[in-house]
């Protein structure tokens, strides 16, 4: 029996949850390199295209990407968008593909019924027709689409506290053969949030474990690493906070990586920078 999949028309229906960001208003809300102590949350995006449409003010206009999110249709939020065109990004037409591409990953990621990581490209695209973009771009996403479908998902350990050099060296050094790639991180307190920032500049799809009340613990390193395709360990030598991570990894047959490192001469050590 063929396989059924839901309607292509899902794709322009169906909400999702965006990324963790600072709310318009907030400290440091306009900043990349802002504090990391910053409220944090994540908004509903009613549809794939009022997420396209918020993309053209983030994150220099949080305000303006907010009010995108009020909008009552996909009508309406392109005719917002439109209507605010003087304060796009300069650089949205080289990053709105894969704006698009993180959209689609998201909501595949949250929405799993909707059978996206399955689903033929050809039916995707015929779900994003009413969105009246060229069919090059389309093209283009679907591609970009299908080489996340089978991209790895990476689960990062110990990288809030690791100095920047050794963290930006190790994981450009991983990330950069890669097409694209998956950020499976924690979201509460403890979390490297400059790490996570790092991966939404670049549009990087993450995905959630957890919520930010959930404190550490051997169940959520447990759910992260079954969800993950490989790990990343980062550990001051003769540390054995992560051990149990690496037995687990090891374990579950996950690609394993471990980047050990000397104790810092001073202070507590620092996150990755955002480049």
């Amino acid at each position: 029996m063929a396989e059924c999949f839901p309607s292509s028309a899902d794709l322009l229906t169906s909400s999702f949850l965006g990324p963790y960001a600072r709310p318009a208003g907030s400290r440091g809300s306009g900043q990349l390199a802002a504090e990391i102590d910053a409220p944090r949350r994540q908004q509903v995006y009613i549809t794939l295209a009022h997420w396209f449409e918020a993309a053209k003010f983030m994150p220099h206009r949080p305000d303006l990407r907010d009010s995108v999110l009020l909008s009552p249709s996909i009508a309406e939020a392109n005719k917002f968008a439109r209507k605010h065109q003087e304060h796009w990004r300069s650089d949205w037409k080289l990053v709105r593909m894969n704006v698009m591409v993180a959209g689609m990953a998201m909501l595949c990621l949250q929405r799993p019924e909707l059978g996206l990581r399955n689903q033929p490209c050809k039916d995707l695209v015929a779900g994003m027709a009413p969105l009246g973009l060229p069919q090059s771009f389309v093209d283009g996403c679907m591609t970009k689409f299908e080489a996340w479908r089978s991209a790895p998902r990476i689960a990062i350990f110990g990288a809030e506290v690791a100095p920047d050099d050794i963290v930006g060296t190790r994981l450009v050094k991983i990330v950069s053969p890669l097409p694209t790639w998956t950020l499976v991180t924690t979201c509460h307190r403890r979390t490297a949030w400059r790490l996570h920032d790092w991966a939404l500049v670049h549009y990087v799809p993450v995905a959630y474990h957890g919520t930010p009340a959930t404190r550490q613990s051997r169940a959520l390193v447990a759910a992260m690493v079954d969800a993950a395709d490989q790990v990343v360990v980062f550990e001051q030598r003769r540390a054995k906070r992560f051990d149990h991570v690496i037995a687990l990894a090891k374990a579950s047959k996950r690609k394993m990586g471990l980047e050990l490192y000397d104790p810092p001469e001073s202070g507590t050590g620092g996150q990755i920078a955002i480049i």
